[in-house]
Formats: C-alpha cells, structure tokens, sequence
C-alpha cells in the first residue's frame, strides 16, 4: 500500500481512502467533503477524555434539540460519517460510546505502536560514557506540573536512587517549570535534568537501556502513555499511574502507583527498583505493541472498505 501525507492544496483525488487522524469538531467538514468526493474515510478517534463521563451523557441528550449546531454537532458529524473509526483502546471505545451515538459495527481497535526493535536493540553504554551515570530512576516527558516531575524528585529524597529527566520544558507552565528548575538545582547532587533528545537519536533509547526504572507520576489521563510503552520494550521497570488505556493494554505487566501521594510514588519506585521489570512484560509488549503490529491491524481495515 502506498502511504501519502494528504496535501490541502492539492487537486488529487486518485486516493483509494482517506485516514484522519483524530476526531476534534475542525475536522468535520473535512470528513464531510471527503465522504462527498465518494472516498471511504477511515477515523482514528484519538479522543479519550478526563472530562467526567456525566457531561458527555448531558450533551448526547441535548445536543439534538437544539437549534444551531455545537461542536458537539460537528463531532457527532464525523462519527456519523466516517466508514470506520479507530479505538485505541477497549476503554476509548467505551468512552466515545457513552459521550456520542456510535455505530458499533464502525468500531475497530488498534493500539499505538512503539518502534520496539530500536529500543529492545539500544546500546546502554551510549548514554553512560557521556554523562557517566547508568541505574538510575529515568523520566521521559514534557515538563509541566500535571506529568509529576516535582511530586517525583519530592518522593525520592533521601532514597540514594539518582534521578534524570529528558523532555522540553512547557512554555504554558511556567509555575511548574519554575518548581521543577529550582528542585533540580536545590537536588543537584543527584538529580539531573538533561534537556531534550530527539526521539530518533540512538541516545533516547540508550537512555532507557542504562535505566533501572522509568516513571510516569502523570495526574492528567494518558492514553496510554507510550513512554512506558518504551521502557517495558527495553527491558526496564515501568512506573505508571493506573490510566484506563494503559491498564487495557498492559494490564499488571507494569507498577502502578497513586500519581497524587508522593508517599505511593516513593514505595513502588522503590519496589520496582528492587524487584525489576515484570517477567514476561517486555515480551509482551514487543509482540503487542510493534509499529508492524499496528500496520497489519490497520491494512486489514483499509481493505475493508476499499471495494
């Protein structure tokens, strides 16, 4: 199958269908002129929400009576429209079904993928001669105040784990940036923050590698968060809020702790530490979660709808 990035600008139309990535109200007359030019279209939701579900229930009751459209309306559209749409999970599936009125026989399930190979493969010895330090506890994300970066460093004080820190810092969060900087100065004997490496550079999967453990104390809903994804691929502990999507995925082949109590992220970072990856969680992720898997997934529900 030939794979090209859809251009607003251009005149083709020689597609066999059409794959939107994500549902928000913006895309629905997209969807629409689509469906209009005669092309299966083919919806991967991307909408799991940490909206509590009542408010989604109290739209899908209204929305019908009302006079003018909402962009509840638009998104309803695209359900409406599309062939087929993407769950990512059993529990965005079940979300999006309670908030709109969904076609069940549309619904397909396919995960996010992760590049397992590059990760299960990584050389930990990169990232260990340059900046000299391997067995640490590792986080991988944006820094802001809802990922945890500050409720982490709080938790392991005293602990003797080492701590670093990949990611950019969020120009929206500048209080939470501002906490973050002045912990990892107050703590810089043994916290490390590292900046950004891009996610193609060899150094991000070494960094996995010379890891013991990789935490995600996240307070907002990820789905499911593929950092953890990464670090069960190659070989190390995995620390996560229990997340519904993750949870679906991985089940307890990863620690879960109570990303608000510094005090549980204390005792299962320490616990994963001690006792390792889960047996038999990297296998599972590599056969599961592979970009390969997700293609297949996806080829199989192109051909569904390519007449």
């Amino acid at each position: 199958m030939e794979v090209i990035l859809f251009d607003i600008w251009s005149r083709r139309k020689d597609f066999d269908a059409l794959h939107v990535f994500g549902s928000t109200y913006e895309l629905s007359s997209f969807v629409q002129a689509a469906k209009g030019l005669g092309l299966p279209v083919i919806v991967s939701v991307i909408a799991y929400s940490a909206k509590p579900s009542w408010q989604w229930k109290v739209w899908k009751t209204i929305d019908p009576f009302l006079p003018i459209p909402t962009t509840y309306t638009l998104r309803q559209k695209i359900y409406d429209t599309a062939d087929r749409l993407i769950a990512a999970s059993k529990a965005e599936a079940e979300q999006l079904r309670q908030g709109f009125r969904i076609d069940d026989t549309k619904i397909r399930y396919v995960p996010h993928g992760v590049d397992v190979d590059r990760f299960v493969q990584a050389d930990p010895n990169l990232f260990i001669e340059r900046y000299g330090i391997k067995d640490f506890v590792l986080q991988v994300s944006r820094i802001n105040k809802h990922k945890g970066q500050a409720r982490l460093i709080r938790a392991l004080k005293g602990t003797g784990l080492k701590l670093v820190f990949l990611g950019p810092l969020d120009p929206i969060d500048k209080d939470g940036v501002k906490e973050f900087l002045n912990l990892v100065e107050e703590n810089k004997k043994w916290v490390y923050y590292l900046g950004t490496i891009n996610h193609d550079d060899p150094l991000l999967a070494s960094a996995y590698k010379a890891a013991k453990v990789h935490v995600l104390p996240s307070t907002i809903v990820e789905s499911p968060g593929l950092v953890t994804l990464e670090a069960t691929a190659a070989g190390i502990a995995a620390v996560s809020g229990k997340y519904p999507t993750l949870y679906d995925y991985v089940g307890d082949r990863v620690y879960y702790c109570d990303p608000h109590s510094e005090l549980s992220i204390k005792e299962t970072v320490l616990k994963a530490y001690e006792k390792g990856p889960i047996p038999g969680a990297q296998d599972y992720v590599i056969n599961n979660f592979s970009w390969r898997h997700t293609a297949e997934k996806l080829i199989k529900i192109y051909e569904e709808v390519i007449k």
